[in-house]
């Protein structure tokens, strides 16, 4: 009987990693400006990884602009864009 071990994923971590306040930050000057609860519901549905850094998580700011593509696919801004 063979005996496996459970090794963790390593993942590599992004260069572009963001707090979630600078995303926020960053998002606010597209067509689709959005809330910190809607952007923590984007994280939980599309598995956006998050990395602790101190008492704050970052996660890729490009993970967040896809998201924020699919959410927004279809929608006319406001404000004659």
């Amino acid at each position: 009987m063979a005996l496996t071990t459970l090794t963790p994923e390593i993942r590599s971590i992004p260069d572009d990693l963001v707090s979630l306040e600078e995303a926020l930050a960053l998002l606010r000057i597209t067509p689709f400006p959005t809330s910190l609860t809607t952007l923590r519901r984007w994280i939980a549905k599309y598995g956006i990884a998050t990395y602790p850094r101190g008492r704050h998580h970052e996660v890729s700011y490009s993970d967040v602009l896809v998201a924020h593509r699919d959410e927004n696919a279809g929608r006319t801004p406001k404000g004659g864009w």
